[in-house]
C-alpha cells in the first residue's frame, strides 16, 4: 500500500525501540500516549492471512481472533488506542481498484471488541491515513500505528511499524515488543534522507502510490528523491496550498520547465547523474491534478461540511473484562479454562498497566478517605495509607 519502496527509503532516518519505552515517553507527560490506529488496514492484513485452503480448520473466526491479538499488544503498551475507520468520502478507486463502498463484514464485531478494550474507534468521512495524519499533524494523537506509507505523504509527525509480529497472530515469547519509529523531523534532517512534507510529495507523485501507480515511468526512487532535495516538491506543495485555478495552472508549466531542466543538467548535484532521457519525457499532464488534490486537500472530519470527533474524551480507560469475556466465548468458542488461561497471558497485564495510568484526584481520594471513611479500590497505584483494611 502506498508508495512503492517509501519505507526502504525512510527507513535510513528510523529508530528502533519497544512499545513499553515509547508509550513511557512519547506523550506530554500528563496523559498515556495516544496512539491513532487504520482500523480497516489492520482488518485487510489479518484477512489476508487466513485466504488459504486451510482456511476452515483455524477455528472460530481467525480473522476476528487475530485482530484480538494484536490488539492485546496495544493495552499491555498501557496506550490509549484511536481506531479510525475509512468512510464514505474516500476515494472511489484506488491503485486502478475499485473500492468497495459496503463496510468491511468484520467491522461490525471489531468495533465491539474495541470498546470492550476500553479504546475508542470513529469512522472518519474520508480515508482512515488522511484522518490520522491530521490528529497526529494537530496534536490531538501522539502517533499513527500503521504499515501504510502515505499517512507520511498525508502529513504525519509520527509513525510507529511494527518490527516483529506474532506467529500465527499468538503471542511469540521471544517477541521483544520491538518498533520501528518514523518521525517528520528525522525525514527532513537525516542527510540520507533528506525528505520535507513537499518532498514526500513529489516522490509520491513521481514514484505512483495509490491514486496513480504509473507516476511518471522511468523515474525510479533515487532520481524522485533527487529532484525533492532539490525544492521542486516544496514549491510544488505551496503552490497546490494556496493557488486554484488558471493561478495553479499557469504554476505547473514553468515548474514542469524547471524539472525538465534539472533532469537534463543536475544543476543541483543532487541527481547521480544527467537525465536527459527521462527530461524529455515528462508530460504536460503531469503532475495530475486530481492527484496532487487527492494528497493536498484530502477529506477529512475538519473538511466543510462534517464534524471533528470529541478528542477532549479520549482519556485512559480499563478493559470491561466480563463484556471482554462474554465476547471471546461468543465468538471464539473459547472454554472457560482456555479462556482464563488467555486472559492471565494478554490481557490481564494490559489491564493492570492501563489501571495504574487511569487519571488521579488525589485531594479526592484523601477527601474520601479521612472525611467520609470510603474505601478507595479502584485505584490500585494510590498509597497503602488510603485504602482502609477491613478485619473481621
Amino acid at each position: 500500500m502506498g508508495v512503492a519502496e517509501i519505507w526502504k527509503l525512510l527507513s535510513k532516518a528510523a529508530q528502533t525501540t519497544s512499545f513499553e519505552q515509547l508509550s513511557s515517553t512519547g506523550s506530554n507527560n500528563t496523559r498515556p500516549m495516544i496512539v491513532g490506529v487504520d482500523a480497516c488496514l489492520w482488518i485487510t492484513q489479518c484477512q489476508a492471512v487466513f485466504h488459504m485452503p486451510s482456511h476452515a480448520q483455524m477455528g472460530r473466526n481467525p480473522e476476528l481472533r487475530a485482530l484480538f491479538w494484536k490488539t492485546t499488544a496495544l493495552s499491555r503498551a498501557g496506550v490509549i488506542a484511536v481506531f479510525v475507520k475509512d468512510g464514505p468520502e474516500r476515494p472511489s478507486v484506488k491503485r486502478n481498484k475499485k473500492v468497495k463502498a459496503k463496510p468491511h463484514w468484520l467491522v461490525e464485531e471489531f468495533t465491539e471488541m474495541i470498546n470492550d478494550f476500553g479504546f475508542y474507534s470513529y469512522t472518519a468521512p474520508g480515508e482512515a491515513e488522511a484522518e490520522l495524519a491530521y490528529l497526529n499533524r494537530h496534536g490531538y494523537i501522539d502517533a499513527v500505528l500503521t504499515d501504510d506509507g502515505d499517512v507520511a505523504i498525508f502529513g504525519a509527525q509520527r509513525i510507529i511499524r511494527r518490527s516483529v509480529f506474532y506467529s500465527s497472530f499468538r503471542l511469540n515469547k521471544e517477541d521483544k515488543d520491538e518498533i520501528t519509529v518514523y518521525t517528520a523531523d528525522a525525514f527532513k534532517n537525516n542527510p540520507e534522507v533528506g525528505l520535507t512534507l513537499g518532498g514526500l510529495l513529489l516522490v509520491a507523485l513521481l514514484k505512483g502510490g495509490d491514486y496513480d501507480m504509473a507516476g511518471l515511468p522511468g523515474c525510479g526512487i533515487g532520481i524522485a528523491q533527487g529532484l525533492a532535495k532539490g525544492g521542486y516538491g516544496d514549491s510544488l506543495l505551496a503552490a497546490v496550498q494556496n493557488m486554484t485555478g488558471e493561478d495553479l495552472a499557469d504554476f505547473l508549466v514553468g515548474w514542469r520547465e524547471e524539472v525538465r531542466l534539472e533532469l537534463a543538467t543536475n544543476s543541483k548535484c543532487h541527481l547521480k547523474s544527467k537525465q536527459k532521457a527521462l527530461s524529455s519525457n515528462v508530460p504536460e499532464t503531469f503532475p495530475s491534478l486530481r492527484v496532487l488534490n487527492l494528497y493536498v486537500h484530502p477529506t477529512t472530519s475538519w473538511s466543510d461540511g462534517f464534524f471533528p470527533p470529541t478528542v477532549d474524551h479520549w482519556t485512559a480507560k480499563v478493559p470491561a473484562l466480563p463484556e471482554l469475556a462474554l465476547f471471546c466465548t461468543r465468538k471464539f468458542g473459547w472454554k472457560a479454562s482456555d479462556l482464563i488461561d488467555r486472559f492471565k497471558r494478554l490481557v490481564f497485564p494490559g489491564a493492570f498497566v492501563r489501571r495504574l495510568t487511569l487519571p488521579l484526584d488525589f485531594n479526592q481520594h484523601l477527601y474520601n478517605h479521612v472525611v467520609l471513611g470510603r474505601v478507595e479500590d479502584e485505584h490500585p497505584a494510590l498509597s497503602a495509607f488510603l485504602k482502609i483494611t477491613r478485619r473481621k
